[in-house]
Parts: structure tokens; C-alpha cells; sequence
């Protein structure tokens, strides 16, 4: 008895076994390949070929941009650290024009207030020559009076000159050293 599940082996004469069977597979295998390949490079591969050489147009185009921002940004910073020096420059020269001012305002403030206290001096000579002026018309006045009353008694009495003498130094006396010394 024969064993039920034996195979006869068929008799090539190829190498390895290769039929025109597994020729024509390959061969329809290669071109499937080459239709898949060709169909997923059009459908996937160039979208995504495009889509990384749109990405890196945009990276350029930021190297790009940054490049260019960093310029700018140097510029604007050079040109912010001129202001700054112009500004000090223009503070220093605010600053002494100020002074300037301060120094001219200060000499006007002494030149009024020298010529303040020059008129209140000249007011207070005025008043002072006034008031001497004054003493002088009462001592005057007085001194008419004292006249007045030594010529009534030198008519009231019919007098020697002894007599007269003693009358003036007498009035002298009433009247005072000090009347005499003004």
C-alpha cells in the first residue's frame, strides 16, 4: 500500500525551479510594481514633494526675513544709540542755557533790587533833609520868639548894656546849649 498523500515530483529541467509560470508572475509583479510606483508618485510623492519644497522656500524666505530684521534691528539700534548720545548733548546744552538764564536772571533780580534799595535810600535822605529842613524852620521859629520876646523886654525896659547882657545870657540859658548845637 501506497501512502495516500504522495506527490510525484514533476521532472524539469530548469534552474532552481524557474518555470515560464514563475517568469510571467515575476514579470507581471515588476510591471505592478512600476504601475504602483508610478501611480503613488503622482499621487503621493509629488504632493509631498511640492509640499517640502514649499516648506523650504518658506524657511529661505525666513533666513530671509530674519536676516533682514536683524539689519533693520541694527540700524534702528545704531541710530537709537546716536539720539542718545544727541540726547545727553542736547541735555548738556539745555542745561546750560539754563544757567545761563538763571545767571541773567539773577543779575536783573540784584541790579532791582540795588536800584529798590537805592530809591528807598535816596527817599529816606529826602525825608531826613526834610525833617532838618523841618528843625530848622521850628528852631528859627523859636529863635524869632526868643528875639521877639528879648527885643519886648529890651523896649519894655530901658535898660543898660550890663543889663542887656545879662538878658541875653539869660535867655541863652532858657533856651539851651543843646537848640543852639542843632
Amino acid at each position: 500500500m501506497m501512502p495516500v498523500f504522495a506527490v510525484s515530483e514533476p521532472e524539469t529541467d530548469f534552474i532552481f525551479g524557474l518555470d515560464m509560470q514563475f517568469l510571467f508572475d515575476a514579470l507581471i509583479f515588476a510591471i505592478a510594481m512600476m504601475v504602483l510606483y508610478a501611480l503613488l508618485s503622482y499621487l503621493l510623492f509629488n504632493p509631498a514633494r511640492n509640499l517640502m519644497k514649499k516648506r523650504q522656500e518658506m524657511i529661505d524666505n525666513d533666513i530671509k526675513q530674519a536676516k533682514a530684521d536683524k539689519t533693520e534691528a541694527e540700524e534702528l539700534k545704531e541710530e537709537y544709540t546716536a539720539k542718545l548720545e544727541n540726547a545727553g548733548k542736547e541735555a548738556d546744552e539745555i542745561l546750560a542755557q539754563s544757567r545761563k538764564k538763571a545767571l541773567n536772571r539773577e543779575n536783573e533780580i540784584v541790579a532791582e533790587a540795588k536800584l529798590e534799595a537805592k530809591r528807598i535810600t535816596d527817599r529816606a535822605q529826602k525825608e531826613a533833609e526834610l525833617e532838618k529842613n523841618r528843625v530848622k524852620d521850628e528852631v528859627k521859629t523859636e529863635i524869632i520868639e526868643v528875639a521877639t520876646s528879648l527885643a519886648g523886654k529890651f523896649v519894655a525896659q530901658s535898660l543898660d548894656s550890663t543889663k542887656q547882657a545879662q538878658l541875653i545870657d539869660e535867655t541863652l540859658r532858657e533856651m539851651g546849649d543843646k537848640t543852639w548845637q542843632n
